[in-house]
């Protein structure tokens, strides 16, 4: 999220894309990169260990150096890699898999977490997931919205429980999506039922007084 003086909070999915556009996703995913390990090593300094999750753009991962970019952050903050989740979108096995799967496998090996964000709204298949030893799929906030209307949803906790992957679910606003979601094994999920975005001077105070009592999956979003 943009907190802009002018115009106020601006989503990711509106300046993103203009970013990519016009070739400044690079630069701005390197200062979202430094910005949230450096935040997860003063976290920890505080007692506060947290394990992050980043979105990355399908150019950043097809045509920059991320992987060199995110090992050079994590030294200079002393940030264990397999405490860092990198979150990719199908969209990005489409426009160029044999690179998104040379870099992703290169990040793998070296200790990131993989996730497929928004999972079921693109184009994965098995074969990526399997090439791929991804840790968790993202259930997409279409599929939660309205449950009982997406007899696709067990479906796809079924088939990420016989891959043994986590799953997460997005979006989650409501106490029944909640329950049916822990009826279906799914045990972990995001969304406004437990906080909306925050600030990390405003998370750190919901850190302190609703951490322990959620189970939630805690985002870094530019």
């Amino acid at each position: 999220r943009w907190q802009h003086p002018e115009y106020g909070l601006i989503s990711p999915a509106r300046f993103i894309p203009l970013a990519e556009h016009n070739g400044l996703i690079d630069p701005l995913t390197e200062v979202i990169i430094g910005k949230a390990l450096r935040d997860g090593h003063l976290w920890e300094k505080t007692g506060l260990s947290l394990n992050l999750s980043m979105n990355l753009s399908t150019t950043s991962l097809i045509e920059g150096d991320l992987c060199n970019t995110l090992l050079s952050h994590c030294q200079r903050w002393s940030i264990n890699p397999e405490l860092i989740t990198l979150e990719v979108t199908e969209s990005a096995f489409v426009k160029d898999l044999g690179k998104s799967l040379e870099v992703l496998t290169r990040l793998r090996m070296h200790g990131f977490g993989l996730s497929i964000d928004d999972f079921g709204t693109g184009y994965s298949s098995l074969s990526y997931l399997q090439k791929l030893d991804v840790d968790i799929l993202k259930i997409d906030k279409s599929f939660v919205d309205t449950l009982e209307y997406k007899p696709l949803t067990p479906h796809i906790i079924k088939m990420a429980k016989a891959l043994h992957l986590a799953t997460i679910a997005e979006g989650v606003e409501t106490a029944e999506q909640r329950d049916w979601l822990c009826q279906h094994d799914v045990l972990y999920a995001q969304g406004w039922l437990y906080s909306p975005a925050l600030p990390k001077e405003q998370f750190i105070l919901w850190a302190e007084n609703n951490l322990k009592a959620h189970c939630a999956t805690l985002k870094v979003n530019p």
